[in-house]
């Protein structure tokens, strides 16, 4: 029996712009995520829809009400989580509020996205964002999952279940007090790479956030490259380039945030596991 159609709506909160090039051939951050989680509903859950619509949170845009929306997507951004700006301080308050307050709307954030909504959720478990003792994470890594996490949103095109291969450019990170600061909550790590033990979080059914990017490319990437980099040594950029040009798993990790969207309220096509109809 085929699944019922179902509109799922997303507020994007775009909080940076992506690099003039990018922005002339895919638009917003929001856009370029809006494109690849309907591609990825059309392969795993035929009967969704995705909408979503932008909102500057750098101008301190934001919906009416979170109500109106199902999800809230944190985009990546140069700034950082922790800077004294009217606008960062003004999401991580809104978004404890939505968490607190909203338990309806789910959240999935990337780079920037994952680094204040860990700051803004988890720190009363002591998470807090500091700017990297080990420098930057540029191009392609592969991030080594955790069982719990892999178990609940793992996908079949993934090269393997353990492992997620995805692009990055930060340089800072989330830290937790220990290794084991939420082993009694209801938070799983996603998982981590050399440079970054904290390469995402998870809370079935609220939160999801990846420290690295699906909604990044070569071309997007290698963009943002050359922008952050220009001042650097010529040789230095071009083997963060080659770093760039790999292969990744961004079809898989966006299918993941559908499933974690979707999570509990309909029966998807080839997910499996958590997705069930609604009663």
């Amino acid at each position: 029996m085929a699944a019922s159609p179902l509109t799922f709506r997303v507020a994007m909160l775009n909080a940076d712009e992506p690099m003039p090039n990018v922005v002339k051939e895919r638009g917003s951050y929001g856009n370029i995520f809006h494109n690849l989680l309907k591609l990825a509903a059309e392969r795993v859950a035929p009967n969704v829809t995705i909408e979503a619509k932008d909102f500057d949170v750098v101008s301190l845009q934001y919906p009416s009400s979170p109500s109106d929306f199902d999800a809230l997507l944190v985009t990546g951004s140069a700034s950082s989580s922790y800077d004294d700006k009217e606008w960062t301080k003004r999401l991580d308050k809104y978004l404890l509020d939505v968490y607190d307050n909203y338990p309806h709307v789910r959240m999935f954030g990337s780079c920037f996205g994952h680094q204040i909504i860990c700051q803004s959720i988890l720190r009363k478990y002591g998470a807090k964002v500091i700017k990297s003792p080990v420098g930057w994470e540029f191009g392609v890594h592969e991030i080594s999952l955790t069982a719990e996490f892999s178990k609940a949103l793992s996908q079949p095109n993934q090269l393997s279940a353990d492992s997620l291969r995805l692009q990055f450019i930060h340089s800072d990170r989330v830290e937790l007090p220990s290794p084991d600061a939420l082993s009694d909550t209801p938070w799983t790590l996603m998982g981590s790479t050399p440079k970054c033990p904290v390469q995402g979080v998870y809370e079935p059914g609220r939160v999801l956030t990846y420290q690295g990017h699906f909604e990044f490319d070569r071309f997007v990437n290698s963009e943002t490259v050359r922008v952050f980099c220009a001042t650097w040594e010529p040789k230095e950029v071009e083997e963060i380039l080659e770093e760039v040009d790999q292969d990744d798993d961004s079809e898989a990790a966006a299918q993941m945030v559908v499933k974690f969207f979707l999570e509990g309220r309909q029966a998807v096509q080839g997910l499996g596991g958590l997705m069930t109809p609604p009663v």
